[in-house]
């Protein structure tokens, strides 16, 4: 297919997974939607609903398609494909919906067969919801995509999959995988990790508070409800810049906590001021 690919190996059928493979039938990109995954049951469920058209446990199969898209935690992106090298065909192209790039990059050129082709994309779509029955073929109209290609990055793979999410409605950008794993340390994995701690700080002060929270607290910890799998892998795997961005926080925890003793109304009503201001740039 020339705009598309004739067939589609989705591992790991969950919200993004799941919503590609609906964004790429609803917009005629691909004959062919093959699920993988370890619960078979999970991939009836998904074939059910016409999420996919077929499933697979069986990577032998799976590598039988054009496209193979890894949506799974990015922790087990290596052992998937030293499971999957000896069946992957020429040509083959592989992506990723991760938001670490570096080391992911890295273990792909470094384990991929010659004539396999690996491009790095990170959409930034999503929820705190997870599986594929929260799945939805609109998720990545006007959504922005990060793409990280390397000077190894085969140049008509990368052409494909550009278009691919173009033509998903997808904003695409070029960043180089270093520089898009600063950025989101600091904008997605940083906010995540404060979210989980405020959360356990209730648990651990006292849980029956929870009863009492409103919409401010329940805006703020949203992401809190999302995979614990998931971010255990994002944050081990961007430990450096995560660190970095958390080092500057704790130092505006430090901050805020010296106003607060000393008792600096209009220091920290500016710390406020700040804030509010940057915050109110992307409204």
């Amino acid at each position: 297919m020339e705009d598309g690919f004739k067939t589609v190996s989705i591992v790991g059928v969950g919200l993004i997974g799941g919503s590609l493979a609906l964004a790429l039938k609803e917009k005629k990109l691909t004959q062919k939607i093959i699920g993988y995954g370890r619960n078979e049951q999970r991939l009836k469920e998904a074939l059910k609903l016409g999420i996919i058209d077929s499933y697979t446990t069986s990577f032998k199969d799976a590598c039988q398609a054009e496209l193979i898209v890894l949506a799974t935690p990015t922790g087990i992106f290596e052992s998937i494909i030293m499971d999957m090298i000896k069946h992957l065909k020429e040509e083959t192209i592989i992506i990723d919906v991760g938001s670490v790039k570096k080391s992911v990059i890295d273990i792909f050129e470094r384990i991929l067969p010659k004539g396999v082709y690996f491009v790095g994309t990170h959409p930034i779509a999503g929820s705190e919801k997870t599986g594929f029955e929260n799945a939805r073929g609109d998720l990545f109209k006007k959504a922005k995509v990060i793409i990280t290609p390397t000077e190894n990055t085969n140049k008509s793979a990368l052409e494909r999959i550009t278009n691919l999410w173009q033509k998903l409605g997808a904003q695409v950008e070029f960043m180089s995988a270093e520089h898009h794993d600063k950025v989101y340390a600091l904008v997605s994995h940083l906010p995540h990790l404060i979210c989980f701690c405020m959360v356990n700080t209730v648990s651990e002060m006292d849980k029956s508070f929870i009863n009492y929270a409103g919409s401010g607290f329940k805006d703020a910890t949203r992401i809190a409800k999302s995979s614990p799998e998931v971010w255990r892998d994002i944050f081990l795997m961007n430990d450096k810049n995560i660190l970095e961005c958390l080092e500057v926080f704790i130092k505006n925890i430090e901050k805020i906590k010296n106003m607060l003793y000393k008792k600096d109304s209009e220091q920290i009503e500016k710390f406020i001021e700040k804030a509010k201001k940057l915050r109110q740039e992307i409204d």
